[in-house]
């Protein structure tokens, strides 16, 4: 893993706190306009990336943050779906010159141990078919991938992750 951070120019990862809302809206805010519509599922204007920086920095949700001298440079999400509130929802982002280099990979082993710890039954993950980066890390890790109506979704339940850790 340290191979990977030092890649980006990343240390650790830590966790988003309230007063890194800002920080973390001007990593949501570089991302390419192709990563924001993967990431937003569309178009997002810059309101409503602040907007959602706001909230992830405030709310119960968890995020998990890489940073180089103070800039965060990729960060995953997980929050509680509203309706089922024993799933966990996740979202990544990774700015563009630390794709492909398995900070992906490292930020969904942070989410699963995160998932497990905050006690989630099950995590998901919302894809564009278009996400191909995603959709690889979705088929790495998790044990379905489904189309339905024009989007795939993948899941994880996390007692087989337990099961596993246990007996390693």
């Amino acid at each position: 893993m340290a191979e990977v951070l030092e890649m980006c120019g990343c240390r650790n990862f830590t966790r988003l706190g309230p007063r890194d809302a800002d920080r973390y809206a001007d990593h949501l805010l570089r991302l390419s306009d192709k990563d924001r519509r993967l990431r937003f599922f569309g178009d997002a204007e810059d309101f409503l990336i602040e907007l959602h920086a706001g909230a992830a920095a405030s709310d119960q949700r968890i995020v998990v943050i890489c940073e180089e001298d103070g800039v965060i440079r990729a960060a995953a999400e997980l929050l509680a779906d509203p309706t089922r509130p024993e799933v966990g929802e996740l979202a990544f982002t990774v700015e563009g010159d630390c794709q492909r280099k398995g900070m992906g990979s490292e930020l969904m082993k942070e989410l699963i141990d995160a998932g497990v710890q905050a006690g989630f039954e099950r995590l998901e993950l919302e894809i564009l078919p278009d996400n191909e980066s995603m959709l690889a890390l979705a088929r790495r890790f998790f044990e379905r991938v489904e189309a339905r109506d024009s989007r795939l979704f993948a899941s994880i339940e996390l007692a087989a992750v337990t099961r596993r850790s246990a007996s390693a």
